[in-house]
């Protein structure tokens, strides 16, 4: 089996889906950047009261609308997540996740059981790990460029 049917046939539930912190609505910008450095995590997924998804809070959102802002570090971070994120099932194949990401330009997608409960996060970081463990050959050895191909012998 090669990468693209790897990613076509495995389920998202295959990969590590455990790069977030869950945190409720309400909590603080400043708040919510200390459980995700705690956590050692880029990506917050914001819950209701009943535990539901509300939406998502990534170092992007930091980066781009709260960083050089210290004012706003106390206000609450569902004024800077994204609400209502597009989700996926963790029984999808790999490759519905890769696409979505490219077509959407994300990192992160949260993943919900069929109940709609958070059941993880899909992370670039997670795709990229499940191919160079599964075919660690045809990754580590790729070129920086696999288009360019050296026209003399490196090296002495």
């Amino acid at each position: 089996m090669n990468a693209e049917q790897a990613l076509q046939k495995e389920k998202l539930s295959r990969l590590d889906l455990s790069a977030y912190v869950g945190i409720p609505s309400g909590t603080t910008v400043l708040q919510a950047l200390g459980l995700m450095r705690h956590a050692r995590v880029s990506t917050a997924l914001v819950q209701d009261q009943k535990g539901r998804l509300r939406g998502i809070f990534t170092e992007r959102d930091v980066l781009l609308k709260v960083a050089d802002l210290p004012a706003l570090w106390h206000h609450p971070l569902d004024q800077f997540m994204t609400p209502d994120p597009q989700t996926l099932f963790p029984d999808e194949p790999i490759s519905t996740a890769l696409r979505m990401m490219t077509q959407g330009h994300y990192r992160n997608v949260p993943v919900l059981d069929r109940a709609g409960n958070i059941a993880g996060n899909v992370s670039q970081q997670a795709i990229i790990r499940f191919l160079a463990d599964r075919f660690p050959r045809a990754i580590y050895n790729l070129p920086p460029d696999p288009d360019l191909i050296p026209r003399t012998r490196e090296g002495a």
